[in-house]
């Protein structure tokens, strides 16, 4: 039974360092960004869009996410012109 508590506790103390690991890594990236962001905004005078950011990843994922192509409008006119090319001609006019 000892045994069994032990493992208990040192998988509570794993995961608790993964997570924890995972928030620290979290927070840098973010904190990295909101710093390139303020940095931008310092030298080119243009204040942080995250909003733009965060629309173009929902049209990325719109695209990405639609199965199949659009449908050919009834009304759109495709024309083809189709010429019969005989063997002993080596080019096309």
């Amino acid at each position: 039974m000892p045994y069994i508590h032990w493992m208990k506790w040192i998988s509570r103390l794993f995961m608790l360092a993964f997570f924890s690991l995972v928030l620290i890594v979290v927070l840098l990236f973010a904190s990295l960004m909101l710093l390139i962001a303020t940095l931008r905004w310092l030298i080119t005078g243009q204040k942080p869009g995250f909003h733009m950011h965060l629309n173009a990843l929902q049209q990325w994922r719109n695209m990405a996410s639609r199965q199949s192509p659009a449908a050919f409008d009834p009304d759109d006119v495709i024309e083809a012109e189709v010429r019969e090319v005989s063997k002993d001609q080596t080019r096309l006019h």
